[in-house]
C-alpha cells in the first residue's frame, strides 16, 4: 500500500533556516532507515513558500497569487512516499519523523491513489538534465474529499498526458491522494505523541494530488500547470513549490542529507531495475 507522509511546515522552515548538525544527522538516519527497509519511493524537501505561487484556474482564466503564504502550519515543508503493508506501519514511520529545531513535528499520513484508478507514472531517465524541479500540489475540494466519481474519459486523458510528459523527461512523478477520511495526523511535541484521525475540516488547505516536474523556470512551471488536464474542475486550485536540490546554498542539503539522498536513490534504482527485469517496465526515477 502506498502512503504519503506530508510534513507540515513551521516558522523556521518558512524563514529558510537550516537544520542544526544534530537535526541533519537525525533526518539522514531516518531516511536511511526507510531506504534500508526498502519502503522509500521518494523523499523531497520544498523551498519556503516565499518562492512559490498559487493558481486559481476557472473558465479559461488564471489568477496568480505569489508567496509567501500565511498559516505556516497548513503548508507542506516536505514529503516522503512509502510502500508499506498497512496503515499502521505508515503511522509508525510518521511517528519517527525527526521533530526538528522546535522539538515538534506534524505529519499527515494519506493513502495514495486516484479513486477512479490512475496509471502509474514511469519517468524516463535524464542523466545531466537541466532545469529546476517543481511540485504542482492540487488543492482539495468538496468533490475530491467526497471522492465524487470522475468520468473515465477524463482519467484516460490524464493518463495519456502523464505518460507523454514522462517520456519527454518533464514529468518525474505523480499520484493522487485519497480522501482525508482515510488519513491521520501524527504530532510529536515535547516528547508527547498525538494521533488524530480524519476527516479534516480545512478542505482547501489540504492536498488531493501532486505532479513533480522539471522546468527551466517558475514561469514554465506555471505554464505547465495551467495546461495540465486535471480530472476535476474547473475551478481548480494548485500550489507550485520549488524542490530543494543537492546544490542549494540555503543549507537544505548537507553532507549528511546528501548521503541519505544518494542512499535512497540507489535503493530506488535497484527497485526499478528489478521491476524492469520482471516486467519490462521503464526504470522509474
Amino acid at each position: 500500500m502506498r502512503y504519503m507522509l506530508l510534513r507540515r511546515s513551521d516558522p523556521a522552515h518558512e524563514a529558510g533556516l537550516p537544520l542544526s548538525p544534530a537535526g541533519r544527522a537525525a533526518f539522514a538516519s531516518y531516511t536511511g532507515a526507510m531506504a534500508d527497509a526498502g519502503i522509500l519511493r521518494a523523499c523531497e524537501h520544498l523551498l519556503p513558500s516565499a518562492s512559490g505561487v498559487r493558481l486559481s484556474i476557472a473558465n479559461g482564466r488564471v489568477t496568480r497569487t505569489d508567496g509567501p503564504f500565511s498559516a505556516a502550519h497548513a503548508l507542506i515543508a516536505g514529503f516522503a512516499a512509502i510502500d508499506v503493508a498497512s496503515k499502521g506501519e505508515a503511522l509508525e514511520w510518521a511517528a519517527r519523523w525527526p521533530p526538528g529545531e522546535a522539538g515538534a513535528a506534524e505529519v499527515e499520513v494519506r493513502l495514495s491513489g486516484c479513486p477512479g484508478g490512475c496509471a502509474d507514472v514511469h519517468a524516463a531517465e535524464q542523466p545531466g538534465a537541466s532545469g529546476q524541479r517543481y511540485a504542482i500540489l492540487l488543492r482539495s475540494s468538496t468533490d475530491l474529499e467526497n471522492e465524487t466519481p470522475v468520468a473515465r474519459a477524463r482519467l484516460d486523458a490524464l493518463d495519456a498526458h502523464n505518460a507523454a510528459e514522462a517520456r519527454a523527461g518533464v514529468l518525474l512523478g505523480a499520484d493522487g491522494l485519497r480522501s482525508s477520511a482515510l488519513g491521520t495526523r501524527v504530532r510529536l511535541a515535547s516528547g508527547k505523541l498525538t494521533v488524530v484521525d480524519g476527516p479534516f475540516t480545512e478542505i482547501k488547505e489540504m492536498i488531493a494530488g501532486y505532479w513533480l516536474i522539471r522546468a527551466p523556470s517558475l514561469q514554465d512551471a506555471i505554464a505547465w500547470a495551467t495546461r495540465n488536464p486535471y480530472p476535476v474542475g474547473p475551478p481548480v486550485e494548485v500550489e507550485i513549490r520549488q524542490l530543494a536540490e543537492l546544490t542549494d546554498a540555503a543549507g537544505a542539503f548537507t553532507p549528511e542529507l546528501r548521503a541519505a539522498e544518494q542512499h535512497m536513490r540507489a535503493h530506488q534504482l535497484d527497485a526499478g531495475m528489478r521491476a524492469q527485469l520482471a516486467g519490462g517496465a521503464p526504470v522509474p526515477r
